[in-house]
């Protein structure tokens, strides 16, 4: 199995969690191409972007409302590349995969992305998101990323504390998509 797959399969079972508690029956699971979980959810004629789909009704608000676009493992990605305006800055590289990838399904993009040998996951949301959920997050921590392009800003969380303040309820309660 690959790390990402495995990355991706984890995220499936916390997302899954963080709805109703338990990892099980799986709420979401990987791509079309990742196996048969997907396959049997019949979700055929839906437009779909990024690594992460629902397969049963209670995901929907999730995915409805967000491309999710998992990324582990990358052992040169920093925040560093960001602020020398480096050229190979795999970070800007995810965001404008996840960005581009939402502006096609007209959804709020999500990255998640865990870097190599470090503990804490982390979860970049839009300025346009990040706006309708500000009231939610006073007193998280997060760093704000300004690309200085035609590249939404990247609001970057721990992802565990996110998911910790930000409730299904909550994101339930946001109308539409972008």
């Amino acid at each position: 199995m690959s790390k990402g797959g495995n990355w991706e399969r984890d995220v499936c079972k916390y997302l899954s969690k963080w709805i109703q508690g338990s990892e099980k029956p799986y709420i979401f699971w990987r791509g079309a191409g990742s196996g048969s979980v997907f396959t049997k959810s019949n979700l055929v004629g839906e437009r779909f972007a990024g690594d992460i789909y629902h397969v049963r009704e209670e995901g929907k608000f999730l995915t409805n409302k967000f491309v999710l676009e998992c990324k582990n493992g990358y052992e040169n990605v920093s925040l560093d590349k960001h602020l020398k305006y480096n050229k190979s800055d795999d970070l800007k590289l995810f965001w404008e995969q996840v960005n581009n990838d939402s502006e096609n399904v007209n959804k709020y993009p999500m990255l998640i992305y865990k870097k190599k040998g470090f503990p804490v996951p982390w979860l970049g949301i839009s300025l346009e998101f990040y706006n309708k959920i500000k009231k939610h997050i006073e007193g998280i921590r997060f760093v704000h990323l300004k690309w200085n392009e035609n590249l939404l800003d990247t609001y970057l969380f721990n992802y565990k504390e996110f998911f910790d303040i930000i409730t299904p309820d909550i994101i339930k309660k946001i109308r539409g998509c972008k």
